[in-house]
């Protein structure tokens, strides 16, 4: 008798204890279907429908009938078309149904809350199927933290390519200033230089015309003399017709005086060629031919020239060592004679063969006109100064333009929104680019991004700004479509340990949007969201097993 009571007793207890464990582990029927983070809005008796067009007492809670217009009062039941029915789903992910679902003899949650009306057996799946969600978690959290560290440091270099590009723009200005006021000394300089250059070429366009005047009226003159000595006798001037000649001509009479003595027997059959280049000597301090000893007319065994000047285009000489040497009529040229250098004449012969002092002063002018034109006199301008100016100007010039140039690039760089910590600095000078299709697209952060086919390409869009906390990077007022908007393109960022185009779409007409995953979307507040989640899923799977 006493086991049967308590064998009537221990049964009980554990009906008890079934019971209370069922009760425990099935929500409410009235707080059926509502998310966590909305419990506390249904815990008051008098509540609003969420669009604020009717109020219902608790009671009306999930009583299946619709109340609600967006199905407030219904979110357990199917009453309401608008309703939404939440799956805990513990041990899995959460999701929402539509609640028409609810109890319709189909198992739509794991954890089988749906179908609560008892007429379907909905077994719990939700650890099992979750496994593979789970460990899709894990890999991303994996990969969240891997990528956060490889933000951390694109960070810290962007910030220190920053700061030096910020620290190479003050230099640059500064050194712009520096060279400016160079390049205007430089110039300064420059024209002076020009300008006496000018000058100088203008002096000497001057004294090569009057050289030609002269030498025009020099001709003009001795022709002249010529015709007039020979229309007034054999043509010979002796010393006896000294008187005749003008105060000049006595001059350069007596100056030839000391010029022919050479101690020869006698000039007097020297032609006027001859006896010219023995002046010219005199006046260059050289010799007359390109020979190493005096020249003298060749001699007669009567003591008189063996050969005259009756040939007018060749005439012989002979040298101190009897060698025989050929000369033109016209003497061998200024520079040959002012590397000569005869030795001053010791007697004065053969006076009268000059037909003309005239003669005498154009062979002066010719001489004087041959140093003229080599320029003996200094010149205004150093060449190699003029040159060295001219370099440094052009060097220093050149170097002012990369420097306003770069000093532009940088300027334009720095004015954009590179994010909170600077983390897209990095990106400025690079491009990204993935093939769809038969098209390449092309994203340029903060320039410009394109649709190329072959050689033709396409502009889709130009950088306008971030979107969405730096999530979105927007390009617009790309080429117009036909007929329709000018393309634009989204590029929605993700984490990523690359930095990489992944994906390119059309979901509109003309409106493009791409995906990119980069280390600098890997977020330490995203990281801590997803293991705060998976953390969730398991805390779950723990309850469910304890209240079991």
């Amino acid at each position: 008798m006493k086991i049967n009571i308590l064998c009537f007793s221990l049964l009980i207890g554990i009906f008890s204890l079934i019971s209370l464990t069922q009760s425990s582990s099935s929500p409410s029927v009235s707080l059926l279907g509502i998310p966590p983070q909305d419990e506390d809005y249904f815990k008051t008796d008098t509540l609003k429908c969420k669009n604020g067009s009717k109020k219902f007492t608790r009671a009306q809670l999930n009583d299946d009938f619709c109340d609600c217009p967006d199905g407030t009062d219904e979110p357990g039941t199917s009453a309401c078309p608008q309703g939404k029915f939440y799956c805990r789903n513990a041990g899995h992910l959460p999701v929402s149904l539509p609640s028409s679902r609810v109890n319709d003899g189909i198992c739509d949650c794991c954890d089988g809350s749906d179908e609560y009306d008892g007429k379907m057996n909905c077994p719990n799946t939700c650890w099992e199927a979750g496994k593979v969600a789970r460990d899709k978690l894990q890999r991303k959290i994996d990969m969240f933290k891997e990528g956060v560290t490889l933000r951390k440091k694109e960070i810290e270099q962007a910030k220190q390519v920053l700061a030096n590009e910020r620290e190479e723009l003050s230099k640059l200005k500064n050194e712009k200033n520096i060279l400016e006021g160079l390049v205007k000394q430089l110039k300064v300089h420059k024209e002076q230089i020009e300008k006496a250059e000018e000058t100088e070429s203008k002096e000497k366009e001057e004294k090569m015309e009057k050289l030609a005047e002269d030498q025009a009226k020099s001709g003009d003159k001795s022709d002249g003399d010529q015709k007039e000595s020979s229309s007034s006798g054999d043509g010979n001037i002796g010393l006896s017709d000294e008187s005749s000649l003008n105060k000049r001509d006595k001059d350069e009479y007596e100056n030839t005086e000391g010029l022919l003595k050479d101690g020869s027997e006698s000039t007097e059959r020297l032609s006027k060629e001859e006896l010219g280049r023995l002046v010219a000597s005199r006046w260059t301090g050289g010799k007359t031919g390109h020979q190493e000893n005096e020249i003298v007319p060749a001699k007669s065994n009567d003591g008189g020239s063996s050969e005259t000047s009756e040939s007018t285009n060749n005439e012989i000489f002979y040298n101190n060592n009897d060698k025989k040497l050929s000369v033109g009529n016209d003497f061998d040229g200024p520079c040959s004679m002012c590397k000569s250098g005869l030795e001053e004449p010791k007697d004065l012969y053969g006076i009268n063969t000059l037909r003309s002092s005239s003669w005498l002063e154009k062979i002066k002018d010719t001489i004087r006109n041959i140093f003229q034109l080599v320029n003996l006199s200094p010149p205004l301008v150093d060449k190699l100064d003029a040159d060295r100016v001219r370099k440094d100007h052009d060097d220093t010039t050149s170097r002012l333009s990369d420097i306003e140039a770069r000093i532009t690039s940088l300027t334009e760089k720095l004015k954009h929104d590179f994010g909170t910590h600077k983390e897209f600095y990095l990106l400025y000078d690079q491009c990204f680019e993935t093939k769809q299709d038969k098209y390449v697209y092309k994203v340029c952060p903060f320039k410009e991004a394109t649709q190329e086919e072959g050689y033709h390409k396409t502009e889709l869009g130009e950088w306008e700004k971030f979107e969405n906390s730096y999530h979105i990077m927007l390009f617009s007022n790309g080429q117009g479509c036909w007929n329709g908007p000018n393309r634009s393109l989204k590029v929605k960022l993700r984490c990523g340990l690359k930095t990489e185009l992944t994906d390119v779409d059309e979901p509109s007409r003309c409106e493009y949007v791409a995906l990119m995953t980069t280390p600098i979307l890997c977020l330490e507040g995203k990281l801590k969201e997803l293991e705060h989640k998976l953390e969730s899923l398991y805390e779950q799977q723990r309850d469910g097993h304890d209240e079991l």
